[in-house]
């Protein structure tokens, strides 16, 4: 038999759904306090209690009597409101969910009162409701979360500080409010500035600013701002991403797209950037989830586009060097260099020296480079001003080759060359089967291959990029996993197979060339799969490590 089910138990059910661990508590509570115009936030955590405090408007008796009903909000009014929403909290759940499922204490006091008002709550009963001295804002009390929800209750874990710190972080990267974190008795953070990028470094240190490049961009109604570190700087994990779309601090698919898409060649695998982004637009839908960490977009093909555009146009624009970490060593521990099998590297020095070329400086990306020599026929060291660049020769063609090779396959004019003889390649089954299938994709590559027997082919055009390269084995890597969505990764695989190999003589008129065609690539930083080609070894950690300065 149908029945209405009674106020309390549809507030417990209604708090499993916003609130289901103390992060989301604070979630709600930090976000009520910024709509309520506060300045500063104090949030304090320990055992099973939890207290935020704002120096906001705060409420008159009548709203906190209010402030604890399901649907009781003073955000909108109408359903034409949900589509310009700007405040935080708009669906009038996140009190009573809370009160629902712990003991709850609000005290609140207006300017204009002479004193606030206290509300004490425990499972969503109210327990008493009187006049209280107190400043103007808000300060809300939890105790004993969960306590007549025992099962939810036995899912929290250890991770719970972790939890709170890690939105805490983020979400005060997205607000000018100062924003304070006392927790088990100890400070655990105190952002103060109103500078979007100090308070980067207040977070998550100011270390990190020496690497984050400023973004800004715009597009018809879309607009984009904020700081996204080099590719030289990455994370084991996504911990130090912010998104925040119209102010909202958010999960987005279709940002996270474009911002992978824009690093793209430029990361290292399993690797993750530092971003703080602002995305302002119209057409967002923020009624999409309970907690409303999810929104949707009227447009989100354009909002993937316009992240990549905006970031890789930053890109293009800044200069994305690598240094070299070095651990100062002293004393016998050099005797080593001078053992008898490494003379050969300061032979192949002196002898580069004695042939090296003249060139004006006209590098775009790069400082006047004066190349020394090669070590072990797999790096070039090179002179600037500001000291010592050590070159990767392999990765210095890989970048030539996949752009290259990119612009081409992307404007669908692969150069290709008939092959004089054409080259037999013999395929087990599986594989033969699989070439059938993908003969027209192999083309898009400028790979022409025909029947010539059960499981043979013949190989008659490659790519001009690619024509040294050994047929059967380019095909056969080509074809492991060979889709079109992974067009990237193809290129990719392609231009490394085809490059410099660590072991191959390459003469300094050679380099000087290979670096004069770098210099003309879009993204002349790093290899596709995220190395850097370049790295820079300061004047002043030389002069350390031989401790003429900083001692």
């Amino acid at each position: 038999m149908i029945h209405v089910l009674d106020e309390k138990l549809i507030n417990k059910i209604a708090a499993g759904e916003v609130i289901d661990r103390p992060a989301n508590v604070i979630k709600e509570l930090v976000e009520n306090a910024v709509d309520a115009g506060a300045s500063h936030i104090v949030v304090e955590v320990s055992e099973d209690y939890i207290k935020v405090v704002d120096d906001g408007h705060g409420m008159n008796k009548e709203d906190i009597e209010l402030s604890i009903l399901r649907h009781a909000t003073s955000k909108i009014h109408s359903f034409e409101d949900l589509e310009h929403v700007s405040s935080f909290g708009f669906r009038g759940e996140a009190l009573s969910s809370i009160a629902a499922v712990s003991s709850f204490r609000i005290l609140s006091k207006t300017e204009d009162m002479l004193e606030g008002y206290e509300l004490c709550v425990e499972g969503g009963r109210i327990k008493s409701f009187r006049a209280e001295a107190c400043p103007q804002g808000t300060v809300v009390e939890i105790r004993d979360l969960f306590f007549n929800t025992p099962v939810r209750k036995k899912f929290l874990d250890a991770l719970e500080d972790e939890r709170i710190v890690g939105f805490l972080e983020k979400f005060a990267l997205g607000i000018p409010v100062a924003v304070r974190l006392r927790m088990h008795g100890k400070l655990v953070f105190d952002v103060q500035s109103r500078d979007p990028f100090e308070r980067i470094g207040q977070v998550w240190g100011f270390t990190l600013l020496n690497d984050m490049l400023p973004l800004k961009y715009n597009e018809g109604n879309i607009s984009i701002e904020g700081y996204v570190s080099k590719p030289s700087y990455v994370r084991k994990d996504k911990s130090m991403q912010a998104l925040f779309v119209n102010g909202r601090l958010v999960y987005s698919d279709e940002i996270s797209s474009g911002l992978y898409d824009a690093y793209k060649s430029l990361l290292f695998v399993n690797k993750h950037p530092v971003v703080v982004l602002h995305v302002h637009t119209g057409g967002v839908d923020v009624n999409v989830h309970p907690t409303k960490k999810i929104v949707k977009f009227s447009h989100p093909g354009k909002i993937t586009r316009v992240v990549f555009e905006a970031i890789r146009a930053l890109f293009r624009e800044s200069t994305l060097d690598f240094s070299a970490e070095v651990q100062t060593t002293y004393g016998n521990s050099f005797q080593s260099m001078f053992k008898p099998e490494n003379t050969r590297f300061v032979r192949d020095i002196q002898q580069g020296l004695s042939v090296l070329p003249s060139f004006e400086n006209r590098y775009v990306h790069f400082p006047e480079l004066k190349i020394l020599g090669n070590i072990a026929k797999t790096f070039f060291l090179a002179e600037s001003e500001e000291g010592l660049v050590i070159i990767d020769q392999h990765v210095v063609e890989e970048r030539i080759n996949y752009e290259k090779f990119m612009k081409q396959y992307m404007k669908g004019e692969v150069v290709i060359q008939d092959l004089l003889v054409p080259e037999l390649l013999e395929f087990s089954p599986k594989e033969a089967m699989l070439v059938r299938t993908q003969k027209e994709q192999l083309k898009s590559y400028g790979f022409y291959v025909e029947e010539f027997g059960e499981n043979t082919f013949r190989l008659e055009k490659v790519p001009m990029l690619f024509n040294k390269v050994k047929g059967v084995e380019f095909l056969r890597d080509l074809l492991v996993d060979f889709k079109e969505e992974e067009k990237e990764d193809m290129i990719t695989m392609m231009s490394c197979k085809k490059s410099i190999k660590a072991g191959d003589s390459v003469t300094v008129s050679e380099m000087y060339g290979l670096l004069r065609q770098l210099d003309l690539c879009d993204l002349p930083y790093t290899c596709p799969h995220g190395r850097p080609i370049m790295v820079k070894l300061p004047l002043e950690d030389l002069e350390k490590m031989f401790r003429r300065k900083g001692f």
